[in-house]
């Protein structure tokens, strides 16, 4: 099979990043909510987000720098005030969470014109649509020089009783939207569901 090599090393730093973007595919969105110390919202969406543990629960988000390696909004707000919410968007909200990305000079709340609702444990706020919302205190803030990492412990765990089923989240209910390469983002397609794999062994 014909395999084409990408030295990283020897690459545009942009380049790279569109290499990795359409590789690492397709990625959940964090649609993040902050608050600065004088009181101002933020809310910005960021796909280099996972799920890191469940004892205690946390998750991660990467906040690359904006341009001239000047700190966004949102780093500088979780940096601050060591809070921020992760809201999951549904399908729904696309188009008011991709128009978030942009750089506005008033909270995205105000200029998108999205219902912002109160934290539960945490002054951060959240988009009110969002079905599920994960309230994170800051645990680690890692400074890797073009982008921060920030591992956030979940103190709250707020999930619209529509998306729920048997105590837990139904995905199709939920209809998550995801982000893949370039200008493309995705929908929830066909699942399969197999049994835990099981083995004699002492596992990994």
């Amino acid at each position: 099979m014909p395999t084409t090599r990408f030295d990283p090393d020897a690459m545009d730093p942009a380049a790279v990043y569109q290499l990795m973007i359409s590789a690492i595919i397709p990625r959940p969105i964090a649609w993040v909510g902050t608050r600065d110390t004088a009181g101002a919202s933020n809310l910005a969406p960021f796909s280099y987000f996972m799920g890191v543990g469940s004892a205690p629960p946390l998750v991660a988000i990467s906040v690359a720098r904006a341009r001239g390696g000047v700190l966004k909004h949102t780093a500088r707000n979780v940096l601050d005030t060591r809070e921020f919410s992760v809201s999951i968007p549904s399908v729904r909200d696309l188009d008011a969470m991709h128009a978030c990305s942009a750089a506005w000079p008033e909270s995205e709340f105000d200029a998108v014109g999205i219902a912002a609702a109160p934290g539960v444990h945490i002054s951060a706020p959240r988009p009110a649509s969002a079905a599920c919302t994960l309230e994170c205190v800051l645990h680690t803030a890692l400074d890797l020089d073009s982008t921060h990492l920030f591992i956030g412990r979940v103190v709250q765990i707020l999930v619209d009783d529509a998306v729920l089923q048997d105590g837990v989240i139904d995905p199709v209910r939920l209809d998550p939207i995801a982000r893949l390469g370039g200008d493309g983002y995705a929908e929830l397609g066909p699942r399969h569901a197999r049994p835990r794999a099981t083995t004699r062994g002492s596992g990994r």
